[in-house]
């Protein structure tokens, strides 16, 4: 598939190419918000990490006093103040 194609299914869809091209994104802003794109489900959610499923690997947002702010199908925002994203391999859901 060509780029072009991707990125106009991207556009359709609503998502960045990357979501569509590794399965998951996850982007932070100002150390307050984290957002994760494409997770499959919630491995672990503790006041200092929260784990999300992707495919064939976790991602971990940890900090301190964090908390789920909105949980979607494939979508979510933690809040709180985030310290670092991580992404390690491991069993998803």
């Amino acid at each position: 598939m060509s780029n072009s194609f991707l990125q106009c299914v991207a556009n359709a869809c609503g998502v960045e190419l990357a979501t569509l091209v590794k399965d998951y994104k996850y982007s932070v802003f100002g150390g307050k918000i984290a957002v994760v794109e494409g997770h499959s489900g919630i491995v672990d959610y503790r006041a200092d990490r929260v784990t999300f499923a992707v495919r064939g690997a976790n991602v971990d947002v940890c900090g301190e006093n964090l908390r789920i702010k909105c949980l979607e199908r494939g979508f979510a925002v933690v809040e709180g103040d985030v310290s670092s994203v991580e992404v390690r391999s491991g069993k998803s859901l």
